[in-house]
């Protein structure tokens, strides 16, 4: 192992929290993220967002310069709120703070509600503050806090509605789309907290500058407190879930991500018992074809090493289907320090019986150093780590966010057993792109068969 790096991070595995704030709300209904902060956090925002979606988007910004950040800018947030209203006219203006106006002290709730104040003859949108300081944490937790909010100025108890809420993480539109699939297969009524399935991988239109005509309603939002319980797709992003059983009852399911068998099965079980559900003969018929994809794929999948990175229950989930494929994680790297992290990946190793590398709270230069010590065959991360899978020579699958360096990052699936089989086999391309025949057919005289045969499983030329 190498000593520590403690001065700084480089190439870092994670975004600030105003990110994940943003994601979530993308896939709210008639809604207008607005940054409280410079003019570059909107900025950074649009650009990450718009070269891995491909599609126009919009995040306003309070612009706030050196002056307001020695005065307080209580100015531009107001000008910021009277603007967005008379121009976009959104149900709902979500506020999220950054590292500047935290550092600040600015006081968000109190600005809001001298707007309010200044325009009660005023039909105004809904105004919902969110503390997303960017310099701790990720945007995981910018992800989760956003949904927390959401309900807890929403959510309005009434009659039951025999439905389940889901919260999806960030993860990408494919990805909600299929879960919903799956949720109709079941026939599931629910909630989606947030369905970005439709903004953020939509047709082409003459109203493409238009707010968010899709995506969860203030309706749905509202319903939350009435159904039958929530489930966290993500374990860090379980907030809401357990406010929502705190106040209203709701029974709340943390995890795990629908990656692979085991965990798209504890899924489908968990929806199941909470709806009283039964599994229809198609869920079973895909979740046969994701074996059977496993066990084609197998032969060239098996004990290849892989590296992965991201997001942290992205990682776990997608550490536990590689085992389950045949292959060896040499190291797994999440930019969040979470000790539930961790916990998970050692349960992965000890039922597995593997032993990867853990970076709760690495960097992809740390990620690289293991890489070179332990090995791999394929990294498995969104675009940033294109440069490491160069100078390895390692192959790099892409997933996660940002990919920037492809097309079709919103149309990425691996959820549930459809994305799994597409999963298996974009991988099992990708390894025989560059690994097929590595051991060719030639036998040497001084070799046995069965030297030849341990040598090609093993990754070595002979």
């Amino acid at each position: 192992m190498h000593q520590n790096k403690k001065f700084s991070v480089i190439n870092p595995s994670k975004m600030c929290q105003p990110m994940g704030a943003v994601q979530a709300l993308l896939g709210v209904n008639d809604t207008m993220p607005l940054i409280h902060g410079s003019q570059g956090c909107g900025t950074y925002m649009r650009f990450q967002l718009t070269r891995h979606f491909r599609e126009p988007i919009e995040v306003a910004s309070t612009s706030m310069s050196e002056k307001t950040v020695i005065y307080g800018g209580e100015f531009n947030l107001m000008k910021a709120l009277k603007n967005v209203t008379e121009k976009q006219s959104p149900s709902i203006i979500a506020v999220t703070s950054s590292c500047l106006t935290e550092t600040i002290g600015e006081d968000m709730e109190g600005i809001i509600e001298k707007f309010k104040e200044a325009n009660l003859d005023q039909d105004l949108p809904i105004i919902i503050p969110i503390s997303t300081p960017s310099y701790v944490e990720s945007h995981v937790e910018g992800y989760n806090r956003t949904i927390k909010a959401l309900v807890e100025h929403l959510a309005v108890k009434s009659v039951g509605n025999e439905k389940i809420n889901i919260i999806t993480g960030n993860i990408s539109p494919a990805d909600v789309r299929e879960v919903k699939n799956i949720l109709s297969d079941l026939n599931c009524e629910n909630i989606i907290l947030t369905d970005t399935s439709k903004n953020l991988d939509a047709p082409l239109s003459e109203s493409a500058l238009d707010l968010y005509k899709d995506g969860t309603t203030i309706e749905e939002i509202e319903d939350t407190a009435n159904s039958l319980g929530t489930i966290a797709l993500s374990k860090h992003m379980d907030s809401a879930a357990i406010y929502l059983e705190k106040q209203f009852g709701v029974k709340s399911i943390s995890g795990p991500l629908p990656l692979g068998i085991e965990n798209t099965d504890k899924f489908i079980g968990s929806v199941c018992k909470l709806g009283e559900l039964e599994v229809p003969e198609t869920i079973k018929r895909d979740r046969g074809r994701l074996i059977d994809a496993m066990v084609d794929a197998h032969s060239y999948n098996y004990h290849r090493k892989v590296a992965i990175f991201g997001d942290p229950d992205f990682v776990s989930g997608m550490t536990r289907f590689t085992c389950e494929m045949g292959m060896i994680p040499s190291v797994v790297c999440t930019g969040t320090k979470s000790k539930r992290f961790i916990e998970d990946i050692q349960i992965i190793s000890d039922e597995k019986k593997v032993s990867p590398v853990i970076l709760a709270g690495g960097d992809l230069y740390d990620m690289h150093r293991e890489i070179k010590e332990v090995g791999a065959d394929i990294l498995v991360g969104n675009s940033y780590g294109a440069s490491m899978a160069k100078e390895e020579d390692i192959p790099l699958f892409r997933v996660g966010f940002p990919i920037f360096d492809r097309l079709g990052a919103q149309r990425i699936f691996t959820l549930g057993y459809k994305g799994g089989i597409n999963f298996v086999d974009q991988l099992t391309n990708t390894m025989l792109d560059y690994y097929y025949d590595e051991a060719g057919y030639e036998v040497s005289g001084d070799e046995s068969e069965e030297t030849i045969f341990e040598g090609y499983f093993a990754g070595e030329e002979v």
